[in-house]
């Protein structure tokens, strides 16, 4: 996308997700060190009722009567440990490039291009192929295109 775009599928017009993104990431994800999937479901139910509990206390009213929330993330943040297959299938992020030109997937900075500083692309992770392809798409393009790939294996944690 280009600078100043406001398409309804663009990140940024949707603050909500984004904040918790960067909540989570900067809390947790970028401070802890996992010692398995089911350490990380356990600590990450965790920090998703911390949050909940967070956010169902600012959004009281002026009595301090707690108002129901649409949805609290507890319920979309389950991880079902049967169903989650580190064989085959695909992770997409999307990530904003940042000045020096990387965008950080899983603790990890990948250099993307100068071209892209301040630009959305979308990274996949091919679990199969064990690479993770980038990709930016232009307002005037008719579809992503493949601006760098890397090796990416994933370790399996048990």
């Amino acid at each position: 996308m280009r600078k100043g775009s406001m398409e309804e599928s663009s990140p940024w017009m949707n603050g909500n997700i984004e904040n918790f993104n960067n909540w989570f990431g900067a809390k947790f994800w970028d401070k802890e060190t996992f010692t398995s999937r089911e350490n990380i479901r356990a600590r990450s139910l965790h920090f998703v009722d911390q949050h909940n509990d967070l956010s169902a206390w600012k959004k009281k009213d002026k009595e301090l009567k707690q108002i129901a929330p649409v949805r609290l993330l507890k319920n979309a943040m389950g991880i079902n440990l049967d169903k989650l297959p580190l064989t085959d299938g695909k992770i997409h992020f999307i990530r904003k490039v940042d000045n020096k030109a990387g965008i950080n997937v899983l603790n990890e900075v990948f250099e993307v291009g100068k071209a892209f500083i301040s630009e959305y692309v979308w990274a996949t992770i091919c679990l199969g192929k064990r690479k993770m392809g980038v990709y930016y798409r232009a307002q005037d393009w008719n579809a992503p295109a493949l601006i760098k790939e890397f090796e990416y294996d994933v370790m399996t944690l048990t």
